[in-house]
């Protein structure tokens, strides 16, 4: 549970050891120089290397000669670019995870950064999720599989108020099976932009659960079983059961964080 790993991050020692045994950070490392494993010292997240050893100078004398080998135990790993403690880097990250927008405030209380780190630390982390999305977004569906698809709108509001009225429309599914995804920004919500995304996306003989949209309604004669919600009153169809719980949760929760931030 994130809120157990929330707990954690108050004991650094006990925090740096489950990362260890998970393998994001390593317990040992070969000296650059001398070949010698150096162990990592837990305080510090430093690799340091004092051994003496011989080596031949310009003469062809041996010579003893001390290693000065140090390399930062962070390197390489998802807090390599940060000069904050692992333990705030930790808890900004399953913030990020846990609570929807809007929450700078609430971090740069716990946290006792600034507003300025806590939203550098937040646009990091939304980057790093539109950088997995793209690289695991592949065809979903197939017989036997049921797809819910969505569309939003990605904007912000107009002064700081009212409702959103600039941005870009982004089309998404989610295999309800494979839980894999896709998301595409798509220039509107036509019939025909649609329609193309799903052909594009999602195997034939997929079932396919939306909303009411119309541009919708072709696919039924498009080698697709197509099923709807009609969110405007239910999340749940009264009449067939059918439910979307994933696709529209999932376009929402992506939508605050690229919306809310900026209030």
């Amino acid at each position: 549970m994130l809120s157990d790993f929330i707990n954690l991050t108050f004991n650094t020692d006990k925090l740096i050891e489950f990362f260890i045994r998970h393998n994001i950070l390593s317990a040992v490392t070969n000296c650059n120089e001398c070949e010698n494993i150096v162990h990592l010292n837990t305080k510090t997240l430093m690799f340091t290397c004092r051994k003496k050893r011989f080596v031949k100078n310009i003469h062809k004398k041996r010579i003893s000669q001390q290693c000065r080998f140090e390399r930062s135990g962070k390197v390489g790993t998802w807090f390599g670019n940060s000069n904050l403690d692992i333990s705030l880097i930790c808890r900004l990250t399953a913030y990020f995870i846990m609570f929807p927008p809007p929450r700078v405030h609430f971090l740069s209380l716990d946290t006792g950064l600034s507003r300025v780190t806590a939203i550098d630390w937040l646009n990091f982390c939304r980057e790093v999720c539109e950088s997995w999305a793209k690289k695991h977004c592949e065809k979903i569906g197939g017989p036997g599989h049921i797809v819910e698809v969505d569309e939003a709108k990605f904007g912000r509001r107009k002064y700081n108020r009212g409702r959103v009225v600039e941005g870009h429309w982004v089309f998404g599914g989610i295999d309800r099976q494979s839980k894999k995804i896709f998301l595409v920004a798509v220039q509107d919500r036509t019939q025909e932009t649609l329609l193309k995304c799903i052909k594009d996306w999602i195997l034939p003989e997929s079932t396919i659960i939306s909303d009411c949209w119309k541009s919708y309604r072709c696919l039924e004669n498009e080698n697709f079983q197509h099923l709807t919600v009609n969110h405007s009153y239910n999340f749940v169809d009264p009449d067939t059961g059918i439910f979307s719980k994933y696709i529209s949760e999932y376009l929402i929760n992506i939508k605050l964080a690229n919306i809310l931030i900026f209030l």
